[in-house]
């Protein structure tokens, strides 16, 4: 029997589709390994319609699963009837705590809808509420005399606040697809750098903003590995090397950062790297390496932040202290508060974002900075 994918492996293909959106089949497939789901996908909800529709599923035919929601109601279905007041962004909801299985199995939507899919049980992560409209990922099983236990539960709680935040960056990149053809013509228009590198480190592709930092001295391109000059050198090799063997200690999806320093040691360029299993069909990228310049953010990122993910303005401030100056401390003395202070809002500030650490939360601002700012 295969092993099944660990929470890491779920969080590397959840977070490339940011960029990548068919990283979403490697997501999907891998989730149903972990949870031995036949479905598993995103789907939209149109609540108040009764409509339903697909984003993107493993297990059945699209066009198939597509037809199939056209041909019912969705305000018909028990489970949706029940679960409808009970949507909101981050809960993860059990049919079988809706709807007795027995019950659900003799309503005539089951014979019209989940029977012809094989569906007996179905757990949704919701990602996007707005009243209207919800965006959820599902898990869905056919066996009669199984229930999902805390194993596929607990992942799928656990997976729930990276969900959250990466359907929220892939709307906020999505925003500028009305300017530009694709998604990786949108990422060429943001200010965010990119680097994909070849297992050996060596530069396979960059956008504009990755370009221009190699333009100015900042990065180097040297025998086209990526590097650095100086003493930050060593550190950014290692960096690159733990990130593509997977062997930094950081546990919960936490990616580890470089902060690069100017010649009077001031902060100048923050650097993550974050492994990849596949960018793209034509193109074989390990590592998705990400360098943000540390300088003053646009007057739009405040209060995308807080329309996101519903932050104060004491809480938005110190996330974007903590996105200039890459220190807590210095953070903390930017927003006129002490160091005690400012970690206990960060706590309130993982809370909500669903971040478990200062880098995490800084790589976060910075995708929702590449789009503000774009």
């Amino acid at each position: 029997m295969p092993e099944r994918p660990a929470l890491g492996d779920l969080l590397e293909s959840l977070y490339a589709s940011v960029l990548d959106i068919s990283a979403l089949e490697t997501f999907n497939r891998r989730l149903a390994e972990a949870t031995d789901s036949h479905i598993t996908g995103v789907l939209i909800h149109d609540v108040a319609g009764g409509r339903g529709q697909v984003s993107h599923i493993h297990g059945v035919d699209n066009e198939r699963l597509a037809g199939l929601l056209a041909e019912v109601d969705l305000r018909d279905d028990p489970w949706m009837q029940r679960v409808t007041p009970q949507l909101a962004i981050g809960r993860v909801l059990d049919s079988d705590d809706f709807v007795p299985r027995a019950e659900a199995l003799r309503s005539g939507f089951f014979n019209n809808y989940y029977r012809k899919l094989d569906i007996v049980q179905q757990v949704a992560s919701v990602g996007m509420y707005d009243g209207s409209n919800s965006v959820t990922l599902s898990l869905c099983h056919g066996d009669v005399r199984r229930r999902y236990g805390e194993a596929e539960l607990g992942l799928l709680r656990a997976l729930t606040p990276h969900w959250i935040n990466a359907y929220a960056m892939l709307r906020r990149l999505g925003g500028l697809e009305h300017r530009v053809a694709t998604l990786e013509q949108a990422l060429d228009h943001s200010p965010l750098a990119m680097f994909l590198l070849k297992p050996d480190l060596s530069i396979c592709r960059t956008n504009a903003a990755a370009e221009r930092l190699l333009g100015a001295g900042m990065l180097r391109r040297e025998a086209a590995v990526l590097t650095v000059n100086g003493r930050a050198r060593a550190g950014l090799h290692a960096l690159l090397q733990r990130a593509l063997r997977g062997t930094s200690q950081l546990t919960g999806g936490e990616v580890e950062k470089l902060v690069l320093r100017d010649a009077d040691e001031r902060p100048c360029l923050v650097v993550t790297a974050h492994r990849l299993v596949q960018w793209s069909p034509q193109e074989q990228g390990a590592l998705l390496v990400f360098a943000r310049e540390v300088r003053q953010a646009s007057v739009a990122l405040e209060p995308a932040l807080r329309r996101l993910f519903g932050l104060t303005e004491a809480e938005s401030r110190l996330a974007l202290a903590l996105f200039r100056h890459a220190d807590v401390g210095a953070a903390a003395r930017e927003c006129g508060v002490t160091s005690g202070t400012a970690l206990s809002r960060l706590k309130t500030i993982y809370d909500k974002t669903g971040e478990h650490g200062q880098a995490s939360l800084v790589r976060l601002v910075a995708a929702v900075a590449a789009t503000a700012e774009g």
